[in-house]
């Protein structure tokens, strides 16, 4: 009798790494789910709109990739949603940018109407940029906007990380409690009815967006803003919030 074994997970059981795009039994057992199976779009479609886009976002070699170019935000194919929505959650994914490039994952996706005449809809945004060589109106980036920080909010606690690696990230969504984590280091907690997430809406650019401190459930939104992304091993945890999570002053 013969036996044959797809390369991947035969080379994932001679090394005990885990198998790309896919989730282990524990996984499974804890309520993880895969938003990424490694072979479609299944699960996505382009934010305000009923179908993924037809160009600009593919899947080659296991990776969901963001091939843009244009350098502007929603300025090549748009960005994609999730079809569900969430509200407590963990959520996991493996990401990679090119050379000065920039992009985020954000949650709490609404698609409120009308739809924005030009960049992306509001949410809470995991960054994603080369902290080191991106250049925002001829400086470089404050820690607010860097990689990890929820986007123009409250500023993750990390040093400049590279980008043409691959890296490991993690939201975690417990009631008001929020952290931000980072190749395997939590570098962001806060919970927003504290007053540093306040001052942080009211002097970002999202002060106008009414309610944006509580938005209470929404999609995960994977950005385009014109330079290359990838991503893999999406996957997500819904869980039961906790009354005793730590506040955060």
């Amino acid at each position: 009798m013969k036996f044959f074994f797809a390369p991947l997970l035969f080379l994932a059981h001679m090394t005990g790494a885990q198998p790309v795009n896919q989730l282990t039994q524990a996984e499974r057992k804890a309520g993880w789910q895969l938003l990424f199976d490694g072979k479609t779009t299944t699960g996505w479609r382009g934010a305000y709109q009923t179908t993924f886009p037809a160009t600009g976002w593919k899947v080659v070699d296991g990776e969901l990739r963001g091939e843009l170019v244009n350098g502007a935000e929603s300025g090549d194919a748009g960005d994609i949603v999730t079809l569900k929505k969430y509200r407590d959650f963990e959520l996991v994914f493996d990401w990679k940018l090119g050379a000065g490039g920039n992009s985020g994952v954000k949650y709490f996706i609404e698609e409120r109407q009308p739809k924005p005449d030009r960049g992306s809809q509001a949410g809470y945004e995991y960054q994603l940029i080369d902290d080191a060589n991106y250049i925002y109106n001829g400086k470089h980036l404050p820690q607010d906007l860097k990689t990890a920080s929820i986007y123009d909010v409250i500023p993750a606690e990390k040093p400049n990380a590279g980008v043409v690696e691959w890296h490991t990230s993690k939201v975690v969504v417990n009631r008001n409690r929020i952290e931000h984590w980072l190749d395997g280091k939590q570098v962001l907690a806060t919970d927003r009815t504290s007053e540093a997430f306040i001052a942080g809406v009211a002097d970002s650019k999202f002060r106008e967006y009414p309610g944006f401190a509580q938005i209470p459930e929404g999609h995960i939104l994977l950005q385009d803003h014109g330079h290359s992304v990838a991503f893999k091993n999406i996957k997500i945890r819904p869980i039961t919030p906790t009354h005793g999570s730590q506040k955060i002053p």
